[in-house]
């Protein structure tokens, strides 16, 4: 026997929504998605309530899903074999270590991400550079250095100064 396909309509889900008292916003934050994939799914003919956002609204709805009405037969071969529940977990497991993945290299990308500086100008505008890597800030407002403050640093930079100048000078370059 074949399981019932469980779905419903976008107004039928409107109004378990109302009827639970719950506002698009309200529901799109219990579910975990934006409140424009509650408005979409609620104008839907079908919305099947097997998977993605229906899935989460079905379950903060309290209505009934496809996992449900399918009986945990372990004789029948369904969802409580052994074998398929193993396949299931390693599958799971795939996903979880895939997705772990996925948030590294996320998080290295966003690292590296070059924003609007927005530091204020001399105008008193908003600086429009793109930031240095991984930075909120562009070369010009990101805290660079601002030169020698000590008596010795400020005859270090001098000297180097002086050492150039005369290599410049050396090369025939005047």
């Amino acid at each position: 026997m074949r399981a019932a396909r469980i779905a419903t309509t976008g107004a039928a889900l409107k109004a378990s929504r109302k009827a639970a008292g719950l506002t698009q916003r309200a529901l799109a934050q219990l579910s975990g998605v934006s409140r424009e994939a509650v408005q979409y799914w609620e104008a839907k003919n079908t919305v099947p309530l097997k998977w993605g956002a229906p899935r989460s609204f079905a379950k903060v709805l309290e209505l009934p899903t496809l996992a449900d009405l399918i009986p945990h037969n372990a004789r029948a071969g369904g969802w409580g074999d052994t074998q398929k529940r193993d396949e299931r977990a390693r599958i799971d497991a795939w996903v979880e270590a895939q997705m772990v993945l996925w948030r590294e290299r996320e998080a290295q990308r966003k690292a590296r991400c070059r924003v609007v500086c927005g530091a204020k100008t001399r105008k008193g505008g908003e600086c429009r550079n793109k930031s240095e890597a991984g930075r909120r800030r562009c070369k010009f407002h990101g805290g660079k250095s601002t030169g020698a403050r000590t008596p010795d640093g400020k005859e270090r930079i001098a000297g180097a100064q002086r050492r150039r100048w005369a290599a410049w000078r050396a090369n025939g370059l005047q």
